[in-house]
């Protein structure tokens, strides 16, 4: 009876063991998988940006329906920029970029058209743009020189929409209200008390 019960255990320890390995191997996959296949998409996604010429950028800008969500985004100067601009772009200086790409992570899956003067900053640009992970990153080859060449509207200084600054102030905004709210809540939680 005695060597049953030993013999019981000792299958109970092995089956015990078994189930306590493949429960180790279980979460060694779960944690090394994802970023396995992570580091595969993120290869494979940053490969490169698509040139454009003004044209092509032109009609990107003015179908909202297609590009809800575009960036317009201008790698000059500020004091390029004060000149003049596309409506409604957003200045990032190309010397500024990868110190400000937090600015632009949220639109990593968005349409971001980067010009410049005449494409060379903005090819630069571009390139950043796609190594740090961006995907639908148009380069308007011929620049802003392209665009006003061919008549299209230009934004003088002081006449800009600066979608990211919008959407940080809307952020803050955002964050503020939710404290607000959790503070009015703990209040009143203790107060019934």
């Amino acid at each position: 009876m005695q060597v049953k019960e030993k013999q019981n255990k000792s299958k109970k320890l092995v089956i015990k063991s078994k189930k306590i390995l493949i429960f180790k191997i279980f979460i060694l996959i779960s944690i090394f998988l994802p970023v396995y296949f992570q580091e595969s998409i993120f290869i494979v996604k940053a490969q490169t940006y698509t040139n454009i010429s003004v044209q092509q950028a032109h009609d990107m800008i003015i179908n909202n329906t297609l590009y809800p969500d575009l960036i317009v985004l201008d790698v000059r100067s500020q004091s390029e920029f004060d000149t003049n601009h596309l409506c409604n772009a957003t200045l990032i200086p190309s010397t500024e970029l990868e110190s400000r790409i937090n600015e632009l992570v949220s639109y990593n899956e968005t349409e971001i058209i980067v010009y410049c003067l005449s494409g060379g900053r903005s090819a630069t640009a571009s390139q950043i743009l796609v190594d740090y992970g961006f995907i639908k990153v148009f380069n308007m080859f011929e620049g802003i020189s392209g665009w006003i060449s061919v008549g299209y509207e230009v934004c003088p200084s002081g006449q800009t929409q600066p979608i990211i600054s919008f959407s940080l102030i809307s952020f803050l905004l955002f964050f503020l209200a939710s404290f607000v709210i959790l503070i009015a809540f703990s209040i009143n939680k203790k107060n019934k008390k």
